[in-house]
């Protein structure tokens, strides 16, 4: 399941770990021609249909796929909360544009699309037990002992682990032309103060933006 929440919660272990982001885009576009940008809106997954003739039969059957549409469209509305949808487009908003581009909804030649997701992982652990046994001719000053180590112990730690990920799309072209994502473990303590940990994901991701980069090795 998709949820924003859990992005806040994995983003203080991800930072204090200096993990990186993975980084991939098309290196044969010129990222500096590109201006302004906008967030990806989701097309509707619903369309509505024209009105049936009006006949008792008809209206009955068009409330009853009128309620199950609207039942549908209720069940694919996402869970997270819109603080944290904020959080995340007060973020990349200030990334994007400390990059050189402007928020323009209208004519956006970019639009960044971001998602989280979340799993749940395991570590399975096997620890030895040494196990002594003596053999020999025991006297006052000498003896003869030997460990044996028995695998016995088995230890399963289970976790949650969480990821982030943004996309940078031609909006023209429609197709995507760089994509951050960085994973790490989830913790509560991110819970303290979520803005902060979404800025410090976000931040991290677009650490290796292309003309950034470019800007960095000039």
């Amino acid at each position: 399941m998709f949820t924003l929440l859990s992005a806040a919660l994995l983003l203080t272990t991800a930072c204090a770990s200096n993990k990186k982001a993975n980084i991939d885009y098309d290196s044969s576009v010129n990222f500096g021609q590109y201006q302004t940008f906008a967030f990806y809106q989701a097309p509707a997954s619903l369309e509505t249909t024209a009105a049936a003739p009006s006949t008792a039969a008809t209206t009955a059957e068009n409330a009853a796929t009128d309620s199950s549409a609207t039942a549908a469209t209720d069940a694919a509305k996402p869970t997270y909360d819109p603080l944290l949808e904020q959080h995340f487009k007060t973020a990349i908003t200030r990334e994007m544009t400390a990059l050189g581009y402007r928020f323009d909804e209208q004519a956006p030649q970019l639009l960044v699309n971001y998602s989280t997701v979340v799993e749940n992982r395991e570590d399975v652990r096997t620890s030895p037990i040494v196990v002594s046994a003596g053999y020999g001719i025991f006297s006052r000053n000498s003896a003869l002992s030997i460990g044996l180590p028995v695998y016995g112990g088995v230890e399963t730690t289970r976790y949650k682990v969480g990821t982030v990920m943004i996309e940078v799309i031609d909006a023209q072209a429609n197709r995507v032309v760089w994509q951050g994502i960085l994973e790490g473990r989830l913790t509560r303590s991110a819970m303290q103060n979520p803005a902060q940990s979404i800025n410090q994901s976000v931040a991290q991701i677009y650490q290796r933006y292309p003309t950034r980069l470019s800007a960095t090795s000039n």
